[in-house]
C-alpha cells in the first residue's frame, strides 16, 4: 500500500512574500527553465494525504510560515561563520 504525504505547496511568488515578511530588504530574481516548468506543470495541483493522517496519525510539522522562520534561523546560524 502507498500513501500520499503532503505538507505544503507554493510558487516562487508565495515564498518570496513569506521571506519578505521577515527580511524586508529581500529581493528575488529567477528565470524559469521551460523544460523543468513543463515537468512541474504535469504534477497534480495537490495530494490527498487523508489516509496517512487517518491511519498513521500523520500531520505535517511545518506550514509555510513555520518553515520560513526555521529556514531563516538556520541560514543565519550557518552564515555567521
Amino acid at each position: 500500500n502507498a500513501f500520499n504525504i503532503a505538507s505544503m505547496s507554493f510558487d516562487p511568488e508565495t515564498i518570496f512574500h513569506a521571506i519578505k515578511k521577515h527580511v524586508p530588504a529581500f529581493e528575488m530574481i529567477y528565470d524559469v527553465d521551460p523544460l523543468k516548468q513543463r515537468i512541474a506543470d504535469s504534477w497534480p495541483d495537490s495530494l490527498d494525504d487523508t489516509c496517512a493522517r487517518e491511519e498513521w496519525g500523520w500531520k505535517p510539522a511545518y506550514d509555510l510560515e513555520s518553515m520560513t522562520v526555521d529556514m531563516l534561523e538556520k541560514l543565519r546560524e550557518k552564515l555567521k561563520k
